[in-house]
């Protein structure tokens, strides 16, 4: 019997939000999935706070849909995936993000990459 070798592969994703567009953060690469381990931002305004709306695009299904939207408080940090919680995405699904608010996020995003 033979079973096949899938390679894992970890990344980070660092980026900041310079606009008030729907932003793409990781897109998984086709031939691969992946388990996104961590969404973290920082609200690097010192007195604003802002919101932030985290979004999935599964290109498969040609949808677009909304992960989580939250306020984050000025100078603050906001974690999306909390208490064990992971996110799989297939090829070619793209993790999105849009702040209320240009250049006031920084994004931190972990992944393990299987191919």
């Amino acid at each position: 019997m033979v079973f096949g070798v899938m390679a894992n592969f970890y990344i980070n994703a660092i980026t900041s939000l310079s606009a008030t567009t729907s932003t793409s953060i990781y897109t998984v690469p086709s031939g691969s999935s992946a388990i996104v381990k961590t969404v973290s931002v920082y609200n690097s305004n010192a007195s604003n706070s802002a919101t932030l709306t985290v979004q999935v695009t599964d290109t498969s299904a040609s949808a677009t849909k909304t992960f989580d939207k939250a306020t984050v408080g000025a100078e603050t940090k906001k974690a999306f995936l909390q208490n064990g919680e992971v996110m799989v995405l297939d090829e070619n699904d793209i993790l999105k993000m849009t702040a209320g608010t240009a250049n006031y996020f920084d994004v931190f995003v972990s992944v393990m990459e299987v191919s």
